[in-house]
């Protein structure tokens, strides 16, 4: 055998051998896939009297989590209100008919419990980890947050200068802006097309009543 044939056996067995690790690697994701899925515990879905929906699942975990999803993204927004749902989650811990904002931040603080929210573009979610045994405590808070949040005049200002503050360095951000330009062409003329934190022209105009 020459030279030039054993160089040749030699320079595509590397090769041979990354395509089967490859496959092997796709092999094994996929069976980790489908083993986790099998893994996760069954989700329980109840509907109450007055039609809300609670999925709820079993976790061995020394905390639960707790949280409320609400369909009001910004698919959900005309182009006069888009920006509208992140700034509620933006307003939502800053006090209610019954609590201060200072209240709230007492009552999670005192039994350890971290509350975190967001805005996509199909819902805004605002969700809680705490221990088991203070779970009720925390969906008083959240459905006090939700339902009964005071949309303070002045604290609604503050809010916009902060929200205000953000799309501008979003803007500057060509990352997030040629993101936004792809979302937007991928699904021009649809509800999808929308950004879901809105724009500088419509979060300037916002209004407590709409």
């Amino acid at each position: 055998m020459s030279a030039m044939s054993i160089f040749k056996i030699s320079s595509t067995f590397p090769s041979k051998i990354r395509q089967y690790s490859v496959r092997w690697a796709h092999q094994l994701s996929r069976a980790s896939y489908a083993q986790t899925l099998l893994n996760q515990p069954e989700t329980k879905v109840t509907e109450l009297d007055n039609g809300f929906k609670v999925a709820s699942e079993y976790s061995d975990s020394p905390s639960a989590t707790v949280g409320l999803w609400i369909d009001a993204g910004s698919r959900y927004e005309t182009p006069a209100t888009n920006g509208v749902a992140n700034f509620f989650e933006h307003m939502a811990f800053k006090g209610t008919n019954n609590r201060t904002q200072k209240d709230l931040e007492n009552e999670v603080a005192n039994i350890g419990a971290q509350i975190h929210s967001y805005t996509d573009r199909e819902e805004t979610a605002f969700y809680a980890r705490c221990l088991p045994k203070d779970i009720n405590k925390v969906v008083d808070i959240l459905a006090d947050a939700i339902n009964n949040t005071k949309l303070d005049e002045h604290q609604i200002e503050e809010e916009r200068s902060v929200i205000l503050k953000k799309l501008s360095e979003a803007e500057s951000d060509l990352r997030l802006v040629t993101f936004d330009y792809l979302h937007l062409t991928a699904y021009q003329g649809l509800l999808f097309r929308k950004v879901c934190w809105g724009q500088l022209k419509t979060s300037k105009k916002l209004q407590r009543k709409i």
